[in-house]
């Protein structure tokens, strides 16, 4: 994957000429950005459907999930100030772990189960598409607040390297999904130098489902569903160095936070019976570091 960005960022730069040739103004802005991304998430369940008995029942939670980043945006002009947006993140996890705590009283005391284990498979993955009109173009600063709609997805893993549980191959999937509102400001510096910053707001309706693969008493390929509504926050910093009218390179960070309010639980059994119990909300927080190019076309 890492050969395959480079190969596009080669081809953009060496193309970009010929690109411009093509465009009747600059119009669309298009970036493209490669990186590395760590992660936390984790979501608890309560004993029953009432957030008792007891409150924190069982809890999983993933570290430090990481692994290469890459990106696309785009901003293209429709009409005067009137612009559409769109975007596409995916992050290919190759390490983590993943802890899973069960306990018989409230507020984790009572630990009756605890074992931690390999996290480093899966995937994420978002995008977004939205509308928007600039409010500010001048000289020294640019301001485009957006709207839209976005679909953001976490493929997440449960797995013993060491085989002290063989066969354990368990799996959580989740999709936060709904409507956003975007900022984007670009804020010259000096002379071919600008800093860009954005930050949005999503407000989501959260669903997932699990796999625990070795557990018999369950049913499978779904074990289980979570329901929930949340929100979530991304904002990024990049520090832009315009190479020529129409070229520039990038490099920043960016901080996200995730998170719901409580929820549902269901598990499905082989026996046919579904058990509902409350679930605690899911969370999620992580950074990013990332460099790439940018095209004005």
């Amino acid at each position: 994957m890492k050969k395959f960005t480079g190969f596009c960022l080669l081809w953009l730069m060496l193309n970009a000429n010929s690109l411009l040739a093509q465009s009747g103004g600059n119009k669309l802005q298009f970036d493209i950005t490669d990186g590395y991304q760590r992660e936390n998430f984790h979501w608890s369940i309560a004993g029953n459907s009432n957030g008792q008995n007891p409150n924190i029942f069982s809890e999983l939670k993933w570290t430090k999930l990481a692994g290469q980043s890459i990106a696309a945006s785009l901003q293209y002009n429709v009409y005067q100030r009137f612009k559409i947006y769109s975007d596409y993140t995916r992050q290919f996890i190759t390490s983590g772990t993943v802890n899973d705590s069960d306990y018989s009283t409230d507020n984790r005391i009572g630990n009756t189960y605890n074992e931690t284990f390999d996290a480093g498979k899966g995937h994420m993955q978002g995008w977004a598409i939205g509308a928007g009109y600039q409010l500010i173009n001048n000289s020294w600063l640019k301001l485009t607040p957006y709207t839209g709609y976005g679909d953001n997805r976490q493929s997440l893993s449960l797995y013993d390297s060491d085989n002290r549980f063989p066969g354990l191959n368990s799996s959580y999937q989740t999709k936060w999904t709904g409507v956003f509102i975007k900022a984007i400001a670009s804020i010259k510096l000096i002379e071919k130098l600008k800093f860009n910053a954005d930050i949005t707001y999503n407000q989501v309706s959260y669903n997932a489902n699990g796999n625990w693969n070795l557990i018999t008493t369950f049913q499978h390929p779904v074990s289980y569903r979570h329901h929930a509504n949340g929100y979530g926050l991304n904002a990024n910093g990049t520090a832009v160095y315009v190479i020529t009218n129409h070229i520039a390179i990038q490099a920043g960070g960016g901080y996200l936070h995730w998170q719901t309010g409580n929820g549902t639980d269901e598990l499905y059994l082989n026996s046919g019976e579904v058990d509902k119990t409350q679930m605690n909300g899911a969370f999620r927080d992580g950074f990013r570091v990332f460099g790439g190019i940018t095209l004005i076309l």
